[in-house]
């Protein structure tokens, strides 16, 4: 399953990605994350929490920061178990920062994710549903963090 999407914020493209670049601060942005740990340099440790349907699904991740090109880029690959259900999450994700006009920037961001076992039997419609919904909170939650960040006394 692909999602992606777009957004610019009013910040400079430097401020942005010192934002972006935090792990501990963009995980705060994504739906159902928690627990957000270091495990090594650019490893992390994490669970992802979501409802979809009338299944409550978690996941204890791994996350590898494995490309930062500052100010411009950000990838990750992210794997983990939901150990109740029987699932396997695995994804690659993808941040792109952009001079947009003025001092503002443009963010991409794209994810590939798969499941396998049983959640990945359930039903793809639903999954893609919900990985959409969860697409369009992460932007709309970084967007007006960056620029709470940007309105903050320095």
């Amino acid at each position: 399953m692909q999602t992606s999407g777009e957004f610019t914020v009013a910040v400079d493209r430097d401020r942005a990605f010192a934002f972006i670049s935090d792990p501990f601060r963009i995980a705060g942005c994504i739906p159902g994350c928690a627990n957000l740990r270091e495990t090594a340099p650019g490893k992390y440790a994490a669970t992802l929490s979501n409802k979809v349907g009338p299944i409550a699904v978690t996941f204890d991740v791994a996350v590898e920061l494995t490309k930062i090109e500052p100010p411009e880029a950000i990838d990750a690959a992210v794997g983990g178990n939901a150990a109740a259900l029987g699932g396997r999450l695995t994804a690659t994700a993808q941040l792109r920062l952009a001079e947009a006009e003025g001092a503002s920037t443009r963010v991409t961001y794209a994810v590939d994710m798969s499941l396998s076992g049983r959640l990945g039997g359930i039903g793809q419609p639903v999954f893609r549903a919900k990985s959409d919904e969860l697409s369009k909170k992460f932007g709309a939650n970084v967007r007006a963090a960056i620029e709470a960040d940007a309105q903050a006394p320095v």
